[in-house]
């Protein structure tokens, strides 16, 4: 009886070397992660700094331009549905530029080594950061567009133009995000990271179809606009929410997936020199 059960083999679960791989990853990704996101919550700061500037743009700016422009030269409702798509991508833009902060001051404090000896993947690092960034963004998002549908804004698209919305500026935040995670990991100090930042801000802004159409445009002005992926995200979320836009969806999807291709690569590059000094 003793050897029969001796020699009956019971098979043991086996893990793989690729999955125990990403099962860490994902693990050590959900603990920075959470630590951002608690950091932010905590941080009344930063959360009303970064919509303070664009929930300005809604109530001042938005509403006190309605007796100026001529809206039906727009195709809008209200210039404040016209311009709240440009809103939101400029405040998909301070939430990039937050997050890449988040990951310089950690890199400045020494906390990027910390987390080279803990016993997670330092792709992990990576991950997190970008994750967090486009977190905090959307939601600041999706602030902004309620309060400008509470001042008045009529939304035309219902829930497939909320999702197709949302599809654009997921794109837009995913490029920012690894583009300022990039510029983070090269960048040397605070100062230089906000100075580069903010050179690229105002003119991402005005040099878009986010104030104004790009028919009303001048001709060198509109070539400009052509070049900036702002022009892109703002229409696409402009035709889903107000259906009011300028260019093909398909020209928009491909320029902002192009956009997320090579700041992606930006991002992962400029990390992976970090890995190799240290």
């Amino acid at each position: 009886m003793q050897s029969r059960l001796e020699s009956t083999a019971y098979p043991v679960p086996q893990t793989t070397p690729d999955d125990a791989t990403w099962r860490e990853l994902w693990r050590g990704s959900w603990v920075i992660f959470t630590k951002h996101l608690y950091k932010f919550r905590t941080n009344g700061m930063e959360v009303g700094g970064t919509l303070g500037w664009p929930l300005l743009w809604v109530g001042t700016f938005g509403l006190g331009m309605e007796r100026v422009v001529n809206v039906g030269e727009l195709g809008a409702g209200s210039y404040l549905a016209f311009i709240t798509p440009g809103i939101i991508a400029l405040t998909a833009l301070s939430g990039a530029v937050n997050s890449g902060m988040t990951f310089l001051e950690e890199k400045i404090k020494g906390l990027i080594k910390e987390y080279f000896v803990a016993p997670i993947p330092r792709m992990s690092i990576l991950l997190a950061s970008t994750g967090s960034g486009m977190v905090k963004t959307l939601l600041q998002s999706a602030i902004i567009l309620v309060v400008a549908l509470l001042f008045g804004a009529q939304m035309s698209g219902g829930l497939i133009g909320l999702g197709v919305a949302l599809v654009y500026l997921f794109l837009y935040v995913m490029a920012f995000v690894g583009f300022s995670n990039g510029v983070a990991a090269r960048s040397r100090s605070s100062g230089g990271y906000h100075m580069l930042l903010f050179v690229l801000n105002l003119p991402l802004l005005f040099l878009s179809s986010a104030l104004y159409p790009l028919a009303t445009m001048p001709l060198w002005m509109r070539v400009l606009a052509h070049l900036n992926p702002t022009t892109y995200a703002v229409d696409g979320i402009r035709q889903a929410l107000f259906g009011v836009g300028e260019l093909p969806h398909l020209l928009n999807l491909s320029v902002l997936l192009l956009f997320v291709v090579a700041c992606s690569w930006f991002g992962l590059r400029s990390f992976r020199t970090i890995l190799e000094q240290g």
